[in-house]
């Protein structure tokens, strides 16, 4: 069989700092500041809630985005209206995709190989913001971990991707993701794992689980697949 490609969304495919523009109109030269506190207290908030076990604890990828917004409105004491914050999260499914990933899932595509957009993000979320961002077309369709009410990178949602895509096979899936707690994740799966390194200043964490290949752009993902066993 051959492989099966999961892409993560957020941070790789599509840019979760492409609201910095407009939070530049609303709090000033915070916005940098700003936006990269919500993007991490929003990866805090699933993470907290896949530990303590899903199920009844689950609540989607919005919840826990709308959370982290009014934390850091609050933490930054920005003042935020209502209002601002519902603009500021209709912005979050008009984020754009990163330069190279049109060409490069087209590329992919064109290849003959299967790519699916897999993530954290509620089905109609990402299907929002993919669509948006010019890149469905690309794309099998998403696999969102609402499936199975908990939050990547536990287990259970790249063995419930796996049964889904590939007959239950994690060694015949390739996860691509920029998040190394997501590649951490997928190789701890049993999976092949690409780390998309998107700034020479980002560093992988010092565990026992590496990704197979690191690249800096998805422009070399279609060299390096081929190189997977």
């Amino acid at each position: 069989m051959s492989k099966v490609l999961a892409f993560d969304v957020y941070g790789t495919l599509i840019d979760p700092h492409g609201v910095v523009s407009l939070l530049q109109s609303l709090v000033g030269d915070q916005a940098v500041a700003f936006s990269t506190l919500w993007r991490n207290k929003q990866l805090e908030y699933t993470f907290r809630r896949a530990a303590m076990g899903g199920g009844k604890h689950y609540r989607d990828f919005g919840v826990c985005t709308q959370a982290a917004l009014d934390y850091t409105d609050a933490f930054m004491q920005t003042g935020l209206s209502e209002a601002n914050k519902q603009i500021l999260m209709t912005k979050y499914a008009e984020l754009p995709a990163f330069e190279e990933v049109p060409s490069s899932l087209q590329a992919l595509q064109a290849s003959g190989l299967d790519c699916w957009a897999f993530s954290n993000g509620t089905p109609t979320g990402v299907a929002q913001v993919i669509s948006h961002a010019g890149i469905e077309q690309y794309l099998l369709g998403v696999f969102s971990v609402n499936q199975v009410r908990t939050f990547k990178p536990a287990g259970t949602t790249y063995d419930a991707f796996a049964k889904q895509h590939a007959h239950g096979r994690g060694a015949d899936c390739v996860l691509i993701s920029s998040n190394p707690f997501d590649v951490i994740g997928a190789k701890a799966a049993g999976w092949h794992a690409v780390w998309l390194q998107r700034s020479a200043a980002n560093v992988f964490d010092p565990w026992e689980l590496q990704p197979d290949v690191t690249i800096a752009s998805l422009e070399q993902l279609l060299d390096v697949i081929v190189s997977l066993p």
